[in-house]
């Protein structure tokens, strides 16, 4: 596995923007599971070549998803609610970044395994 070629190529950033477009879609009281799930399995989809770089690409696609619709989330509920809100966010936002990891990472195994399917 090499870092430079999982990063290499434009998967990576296609994936954050779904994230980020899907999630601004939803509105702001949907969760970002299922766009992160789905998102990994179109990652591990397109990065077929091998099992780990198509796990490492979801999870770091998930992990600058998540954080990008975290960021946006707070400063969305400062806007709307104060930072009493903000601080309740705040503190469950760790918890769900992990589970998005988590999730993306499965996300781009099931698509690696959906392609490795397809193709034979």
């Amino acid at each position: 596995m090499d870092i430079n070629q999982i990063l290499k190529g434009k998967t990576i950033p296609l994936g954050v923007i779904i994230i980020v477009i899907t999630y601004l879609a939803g509105g702001l009281s949907t969760s970002i599971l299922p766009f992160v799930f789905f998102t990994g399995i179109l990652i591990g989809f397109i990065k077929n070549s091998d099992k780990i770089e198509a796990l490492v690409s979801g999870l770091i696609t998930a992990l600058i998803g998540s954080v990008i619709t975290t960021l946006l989330n707070v400063a969305f509920m400062y806007v709307l609610y104060g930072s009493a809100y903000v601080m309740y966010v705040l503190s469950n936002s760790l918890y769900l970044i992990i589970l998005y990891l988590i999730v993306g990472a499965i996300g781009g195994l099931i698509g690696y395994y959906v392609s490795e399917e397809i193709n034979n």
